[in-house]
Order: C-alpha cells, then structure tokens, then sequence
C-alpha cells in the first residue's frame, strides 16, 4: 500500500451547495484535492456527482460554499476558463462529431495550423497517433467518428481531456463502456497522471476499481457526502453502504438448477464476415453468460442473434425449429429480444417521454387501424413503471432526463408484455450504481423464472459470476471453454478468455 498523500489541498471545496429551483441536489458538500492525488467521487445514480463535476468544469455555477485552486478562488464562467486554470473533464457523454476524423474531434479547436491559418493535417494525425499509442488506446486517428464504437468514443473523449494537459482531470464513468481489458489501460493512466503530479477526480460504479486505483474515496447520498476515507480505511461493504444508507445483502439473485434436457435456443455451425462457426444451445430459463476480452466476437454474436448483421451460414433453432434471423423484425418476431450496450443511442429515443420508450414494440399488436390507443398505452406504462421501480415524475417525462439505472429499467419494460423466449443482454448494467444493478439482477432472475431464456454478454466477471448457470468464454470469435457454476473462478474465466486453457488440450462441450 502506498504511502499517503499529504500536503497542500490543491482543490478544496467548502460547504458546496447547489438547488435547481426548490430540488437541492448538493448540500454543504466538503472535500479537498490534494496534489498527484487520485480521488474517487462515489455514489448513486442522482446522488449529486453529475452536479459537482459540472461544477469543477466551469458548466454549472453554485449557489454557495467556495472552492479554491492552488488557494484561490474558483468559480469558472466556462469550460475553456476552466481549462485555462488546469481543470479538464472527460464527460460519460461523449460530444463524438461523426462527419469528423477521430484526431479531428480530439484537437478540436487546437489543430496545429500554418503561417496561413490552415490546419496542418498530416502532423495533426501524426501528433495523434503519438498521444493514442502514449494512451495505449488502439484506434486509428482517421476513422470517422460516426464508424466508433460507445467504448472507442470514450477512448477518444478522454485523449481529448488528457491532451490539455491538465492539472486535475476529471473522468467521468470513464470505464463504463470498456471492457475490462480497455478499463486496466484507463487505471494504469490515472497512475501515470499520478506519478507526474497531476491529480485525478474519478467518477466510477465499479467498486473493484475504486478498491485498486483511489487514494481517497468520498461518497454522495441525495446530495450529501456520507463518507470521506483514505485506501485502506474502506472496504467495498462500507461504499455501499454509504451510498444506499444500509448494508445491500443479496445483490445477485440465488439461481435455481436448470434442467439439462430442455433447450430452447440452438446454434449449429452458425457463422457471417465477422464470426467464424459458432455452436451453443441455451436452456429454457438459464442465463448463459457469455465472457471474452474485448474484440472477440461479443459484438458479431449479438448483432446476429438479433438480425442487425445475420448469420449467413449454419442453422438457428427455436423449439427446435429452424428459424431465419435475417432482420431485426424477423428476430422480435421469433422471440428474440435484445438490449445493447449503447442504451442511450441504440436503445431509446432520450427526447420522447417515458410511456412512448416503453410502448415501442411491446404492445404493438394491440394496435386499432394502425393507432395505439392512449389509455392502453398509459395502463401498461404504469403497471411496468411500477413492476421495474423506475423512479420519475410521471410517464410524460422524457427518458433522456432519467438516471441510467432508470434508463435501462424502461429497456427492460419494453418486453414486460412481449415477452420473448431468447433475451439477449449486452453489458445490460453500464454505467449504472449497484442499487439499480441489484434491482436489474432480480428483475432478470424473475423473467428467467418465467421461462425466459437469457444471453448475458458481459465485460464484468462478477456480474457473469453472480448470475450465469454457465459461461461461454470467446476468443477470436470461437467458444474456448464452458464453464459450469460450480466452477466459476475469475481466473478460470480469463485463461479460457485468453485462449491459454484451450491450447492446454480443454474439451468443450456446446
């Protein structure tokens, strides 16, 4: 364990208070920042981290307390001003233009230009390239933006804060959308940042890394910190606890045994461009998990169980019949749901309320000459509203200002009434604080129990862990090893992940 930190507060933040109107989303919150410190920012979904990072970034102001830099005061007017007294932030959402380079969106407004003004383009890519491979961040500087994934356009949103080089960096959920793989390249940074004396404010649901990487943890309820603690001080019970105001038993639902013989979903030689022939079978009611370092065929896999890229060869069977998957119509149709892992972009529309997220498909056929009648609509929006606990002012409001939790609690909602034989989940609790993760567990063990069959692919090997009755691991888009429950182990996971347990002559079994 390293030595702690001490000195001179770099940030210090006093009595912070914020209100939107009569809503107090920050109250008399006090921490400091100290040199070539890592801190983490920990709590709920709405618990205020979101306002206080607006606020260090100049994008909020505040009503009271004070902050000061370096012993001066500090309220930045704006982004740039902060910037220009060495504060950057890397936002969850990212601000990814798609008609762009990805070096173009990186040194937006800071291209090297020429005696003429025009922007240098080779050396801006060149420099790019440089601070990517610095990063370890494997993204080539001149694919557009509209072409990356939710992860590379996090890689690119943080090479962006990182390349001001500021003084305090301020990560937002930085992790949520890596995998674990990307994720350890993101922690080595904070590290390097640290060694070079910079400080960093990180914002993560991911308790393992707050455990690892934080110096100091401090922890936000309603608007309130509830703790302020050094490594070392701290376990991952007394985070929970600090966030949720009580002990959280049972985060991961007890799995009943699943029968052998009654398969539901089946795979046979099935393959496309992307995917080389993949055989798997999944039982009625079993959660499958699926487990691979990033970029080993998760994507292709989903995409096609879900008719976005479809198989081109091989058979899939439902109840044993052959079925074809070649649009996502013809997948909801043979009941295959599916979740993805981009929610805000692939899975809601954020400006329409509540109620027209949830109606989408899942009461389609109840339809009159084609028009959905209002009151039917609102009667399945309440009992799913209340059925899935998702906190809103009513079913008006739109899904873009709800917490991600909530968010993807309305995605789940969507097949209350349609409810499908196969639901495929792709990193189904992104970015989301470990009570909504809780809820969302159950919530999946309940449909499971209803005869649901799940695919759950997954960066995260406790969630896999806690939830799966068995994993498939996935290495260049081929089924390396199954594991069975009794034999979960991370370690286990990740050599058949890596592709070293099946060199090692492990037979598997589809």
């Amino acid at each position: 364990m390293a030595d702690p930190i001490t000195g001179t507060p770099l940030v210090a933040v006093s009595s912070l208070s914020k209100a939107f109107g009569s809503n107090t989303v920050l109250k008399n919150v006090s921490f400091s920042l100290l040199p070539g410190e890592v801190l983490a920012l920990v709590g709920e979904n709405g618990a205020g981290k979101s306002t206080l990072m607006n606020i260090l970034s100049g994008n909020l102001s505040y009503d009271s307390g004070t902050i000061t830099l370096d012993g001066h005061d500090y309220r930045p007017a704006s982004p740039s001003e902060s910037i220009r007294r060495g504060v950057a932030i890397a936002h969850q959402e990212t601000a990814i233009m798609p008609d762009l380079t990805v070096a173009e969106n990186i040194y937006f407004k800071r291209e090297p230009r020429n005696a003429f003004g025009l922007i240098r383009q080779a050396r801006m890519h060149d420099e790019c390239r440089s601070l990517l491979d610095d990063l370890g961040f494997v993204i080539e500087p001149r694919r557009m933006g509209r072409s990356l994934s939710a992860a590379e356009r996090q890689m690119v949103e943080i090479a962006r804060a990182v390349l001001q080089k500021p003084r305090v960096l301020v990560l937002d959920e930085p992790t949520a959308s890596l995998s674990a793989q990307a994720a350890n390249i993101v922690l080595d940074l904070m590290a390097k940042l640290k060694a070079n004396g910079s400080s960093v404010i990180f914002i993560s649901h991911r308790l393992s890394e707050v455990m690892d990487a934080a110096d100091r943890a401090v922890v936000l309820k309603d608007g309130e910190m509830t703790l302020e603690a050094a490594r070392g001080a701290f376990d991952r019970d007394d985070l929970i606890q600090a966030m949720v105001g009580r002990k959280l038993s049972n985060i991961f639902p007890e799995r009943p045994h699943i029968s052998v013989a009654d398969t539901v979903f089946q795979l046979e030689n099935a393959a496309n461009a992307n995917l080389p022939p993949i055989d798997l079978a999944i039982r009625k009611g079993e959660i499958l998990g699926i487990a691979g370092l990033e970029g080993q065929g998760q994507k292709p896999l989903a995409d096609a169980l879900c008719g976005i890229r479809p198989f081109t060869a091989g058979t899939v069977r439902i109840d044993g019949n052959v079925i074809r998957l070649g649009t996502p119509s013809q997948a909801i149709a043979s009941g295959i749901a599916s979740i993805p892992d981009d929610r805000k972009h692939e899975g809601l529309a954020l400006g329409l309320p509540i109620r027209m997220n949830m109606s989408l498909f899942a009461i389609s056929g109840q339809t009159r000459f084609g028009f959905l009648p209002l009151t039917r609509e609102r009667q399945f929006g309440e009992e799913a509203r209340k059925r899935f606990s998702i906190r809103s002012t009513d079913l008006e409001q739109p899904v873009g200002q709800l917490s991600g939790g909530n968010q993807q609690k309305v995605v789940f909602a969507r097949w209350l009434a349609h409810r499908p034989k196969l639901l495929v989940l792709y990193e189904p609790t992104k970015g989301i604080d470990i009570q909504s993760k809780s809820e969302i567990y159950h919530l999946i063990d309940e449909l499971t129990r209803q005869g649901v069959s799940v695919l759950l692919i997954s960066s995260d090997l406790l969630e896999l862990i806690g939830l799966s009755d068995r994993i498939l691991t996935l290495y260049e888009g081929r089924i390396t090893g199954e594991i069975g429950r009794a034999e979960f182990s991370e370690e286990k996971i990740m050599r058949h992940a890596a592709g070293i347990a099946a060199t090692e002559g492990v037979a598997v079994h589809a």
